[in-house]
């Protein structure tokens, strides 16, 4: 699963903030300077909500400090109301996962807010509008709440050597561990004489040590830090090779993974069981399933895994599915465990259909095995690929003709047309169009192109060279003409439309900005308001 970097309106973290320290000026001007600053980034690029809903509830008290328009005070309570009922449902929604919907009650509970906020928002939408009084308390607690949940959160800069302590604390409590041997267990360890052993007090500061780490860091630091060293070699995935799963079971020892229990109750107890194990869940997919866009399908990544390293990987995700993760398929007992600790698997089932391989083909059997309803939709999947893997093998060793009589023969024809047959399940399956690759698709891309609509590299390439004589015979010229002509049509079309500004006129300025640096305003005219409903 390839990682898309995330691209962010600010320029720096200085910029970022130094908008946080705006908003909550105690200033009026700098308050301003940051509402202004946000309306910058919304027209650069998306903005993170919970930056949206702090400009929004600060606007709304410069509103109502100011009063310049003399609003009455039942348009200040429907104001006020709508700014915390968006306040509320854009930050309680960034939870709302699975395939049933959740209560806000329940969302707001796992997220730390506070029940009276989702009560407010519950009278302003179906009952009465709260007084202003309590509006305005609510504008600044709910204020109060963003800077603890948000922005405090986002202060705690990360050092540059922040992978190297993470590796070095869990591989001194590893080292700790083991040094106790494999019957330990973390509830014999309390005050009394086994503490006073060397070993024991090793285990006590090593513990110490990690866990003070673990709650300074941010919970970006799970998928950016942490997973990318739990994944490494002598994590997760033992040194001692008897200990390390094989394919095709892909199943680990009960004795290894004892050794991980503690550690994992910290990580849940700090971020959260659905936050960490979805982010290990995706960062061992990143690195079993190389993205086909670059490879092709089926290729082959250079990710340095070991066979064994890889089973290992395939198996902490049957672990984790086994432990946290639901079909949530109707069960009879639907009160055995609340259904906001269970995972999301989406993003990495989508991964496996759209770059298969030997082990996105493993990780869907996987699934498959915990998943009952799930099976019988991937079953075509995992048939597929194995039929294709095991031409490819042919292929590769040589042996296609010394294959057993027992094994159909697999061709490419065949392969293409289940291949198509998939490609529509696929899209039915996953809601969007699959990947295109293959033969089958270069000659339908091919076909549905004619001489008379050349692609936009080809009118490039000629629109470079309209006054080259052609050479060969009159047919190719004919057509190389006509290329040409509708080269230069596109050329003069474009230059009725726009016209570059001489270079010597141009001056840097950030993104959002005017030529000077200032913000430009982008409140919405009054004028506007006033605009006959039929022509708007």
């Amino acid at each position: 699963m390839s990682q898309i970097p995330k691209i962010v309106p600010w320029a720096s973290t200085a910029e970022y903030m130094d908008v946080a320290e705006c908003l909550y000026s105690p200033d009026l001007l700098q308050r301003k300077r940051g509402i202004a600053i946000v309306k910058a980034w919304r027209a650069r690029s998306r903005i993170p909500v919970a930056i949206e809903a702090t400009a929004n509830l600060v606007e709304m008290t410069i509103a109502d400090t100011e009063q310049v328009q003399r609003v009455s005070a039942n348009q200040l309570r429907h104001m006020y109301t709508m700014s915390l009922i968006r306040f509320v449902n854009s930050i309680v929604d960034l939870e709302q996962k699975g395939l049933y919907a959740q209560s806000i009650a329940a969302l707001a509970a796992r997220i730390g807010m506070p029940a009276w906020f989702v009560e407010l928002r519950h009278a302003g939408t179906h009952e009465y509008i709260p007084s202003l009084p309590v509006l305005r308390s609510a504008c600044s607690q709910a204020l109060l709440w963003l800077g603890d949940y948000y922005w405090q959160k986002q202060t705690r800069a990360l050092p540059e050597d922040t992978q190297v302590h993470i590796r070095h604390a869990i591989a001194r409590y590893i080292a700790a561990r083991n040094a106790l041997g494999p019957d330990y267990t973390e509830t014999q360890r309390g005050p009394g004489p086994l503490d006073q052993t060397p070993a024991h007090q090793e285990l006590s500061a090593a513990t110490t040590n990690l866990s003070q780490l673990v709650f300074s860091l941010h919970s970006d630091a799970v998928r950016l830090y942490l997973v990318p060293v739990l994944i490494e070699s002598g994590f997760l995935v033992p040194e001692e090779k008897k200990l390390r799963a094989r394919f095709p079971d892909c199943r680990l020892a009960l004795e290894f993974v004892s050794r991980w229990d503690f550690i994992f109750s910290m990580f849940c107890d700090t971020w959260g069981r659905t936050l960490f194990f979805e982010e290990l869940v995706s960062g061992i997919a990143a690195a079993l399933i190389p993205d086909s866009a670059d490879l092709g399908i089926f290729g082959a990544s250079d990710n340095g895994l070991s066979t064994s390293h890889a089973a290992t990987l395939v198996a902490w995700i049957r672990w984790i599915l086994e432990n946290s993760f639901s079909s949530q398929n109707g069960s009879d007992d639907e009160n055995d465990q609340d259904s906001s600790e269970f995972i999301s698997i989406d993003d990495v089932l989508e991964d496996c259909l759209r770059n298969p391989g030997y082990y996105s083909r493993a990780v869907l059997k996987v699934i498959s095995d915990v998943d009952p309803v799930l099976k019988k939709e991937l079953k075509p999947f995992v048939d597929y690929m194995g039929k294709a893997l095991a031409a490819l093998v042919a292929i590769e060793a040589g042996n296609k003709g010394k294959a057993s009589k027992e094994k159909p023969c697999v061709t490419e024809k065949a392969l293409q047309e289940e291949e198509a047959v998939l490609r529509k399940r696929l899209e039915s399956l996953v809601g969007r169009k699959p990947y295109s690759s293959g033969i089958a698709d270069g000659q339908a891309k091919s076909s549905d192109k004619t001489d008379d609509e050349p692609t936009g590299m080809e009118i490039d390439n000629h629109a470079t060279s309209v006054n080259t004589p052609s050479t060969g015979n009159s047919s190719a010229s004919a057509k190389l003409t006509a290329h040409k002509m509708d080269a230069c049509n596109v050329i003069e079309m474009a230059s009725d439309r726009w016209s570059l500004v001489p270079l010597s006129s141009w001056s840097i300025s950030p993104i959002g900005t005017n030529t000077d640096g200032s913000v430009p305003s982008l409140e919405w005219p009054t004028w506007l308001d006033e605009v006959p409903p039929q022509i708007r």
